[in-house]
């Protein structure tokens, strides 16, 4: 089969609409351009790939096996197109562009609101899309070039990746009519064992963390629910059916109106750092570090004013 010159970006950008949209003439009215063209251009990528993209049906085209996996690099390589015309336009001064930046659900309710304040007003020219998942899915986000930089915890098992440690934090028993007896704030890991339990499931992160210490410490836990969602952990905390070991933070505005009780786990504690984390092989742009830097200010700042409950390490 003859091959042509390579594949062009615009051809990348017609395939991406046309697979969105899930139809070649919706494509073309949303382009602007006639649909043989269109069409022509979507059968020259198919050449030059040797490869069929869309099945046609009668309600428009679906994707292929093959259609599925140019999508998903189309994607990153137009976003890293845009994202080296916005870096060589920008400084250390004024950076510009669209960072994609994924945080572990744990720091999102202190983290968040004070870092796209502070983003907004100190990089105008900066796109700040923020993503908040559970450690395990945003780690796969890093991994598939889906964002640009992560704030992850326990991330030196990760391969592939710059990491920068930036905070370590302690977890806490967290949930309803603890500690009240005696008035204490802070509960021996042994106890834990009298404790219902509801983590996420194996392999997310706090899972794994919270039973290698069970194991060091010779201390079973009776973890009695599984919840992958922090939704639905909040939700058994809440009601009262489950206690949780989570950082403070995680609960803080129920915290605050003494709905729950937190007490910090002691002998041996329970600790684990956060870091930045980006893929290594990914070109690191002004506007990335300029982010990477607030983030590292901010949460010294959120740990010296006790909004995080740790110890900055950066």
């Amino acid at each position: 089969m003859t091959r042509g010159s390579g594949v062009k970006l615009n051809q990348l950008k017609y395939f991406l609409k046309i697979a969105e949209l899930g139809s070649v003439s919706a494509a073309s009215r949303y382009l602007y351009i006639a649909q043989p063209a269109l069409s022509n251009q979507v059968a020259a990528l198919e050449r030059e790939l040797g490869i069929e993209l869309f099945t046609r049906t009668v309600k428009g085209v679906q994707l292929t096996a093959a259609g599925e996996k140019l999508y998903h690099h189309a994607t990153l390589i137009l976003r890293q197109v845009e994202s080296a015309r916005a870096d060589v336009n920008s400084n250390e001064f004024s950076p510009r562009g669209e960072v994609r930046l994924v945080i572990d659900a744990s720091k999102a309710y202190s983290l968040l609101p004070l870092l796209v304040t502070e983003a907004e007003r100190r990089f105008p020219d900066v796109q700040l899309n923020v993503f908040e998942a559970m450690s395990l899915e945003a780690a796969q986000q890093i991994a598939d070039g889906k964002v640009d930089l992560g704030l992850i915890p326990n991330a030196a098992d990760l391969s592939g990746v710059e990491v920068l440690p930036v905070y370590r934090e302690s977890l806490c028993l967290v949930g309803k009519n603890i500690g009240l007896e005696d008035n204490t704030e802070t509960i021996l890991f042994e106890q834990l064992a009298d404790y219902p339990i509801v983590a996420p499931s194996r392999p997310h992160n706090i899972r794994l963390h919270i039973e290698q210490a069970a194991l060091e410490a010779r201390r079973p836990l009776d973890i009695r629910y599984e919840q992958d969602t922090g939704l639905g952990i909040r939700c058994l905390v809440n009601s009262g059916i489950a206690n949780a070991i989570i950082p403070r933070d995680v609960m803080e505005v129920e915290l605050q109106r003494g709905e729950i009780s937190a007490l910090k786990i002691i002998e041996p504690r329970i600790e684990r750092i956060h870091s930045l984390v980006r893929l290594k092989e990914r070109p690191v742009t002004t506007a990335c570090r300029a982010i990477e830097a607030l983030m590292i200010e901010l949460v010294g700042r959120l740990c010296e004013q006790k909004l995080l409950d740790g110890e900055a390490q950066s």
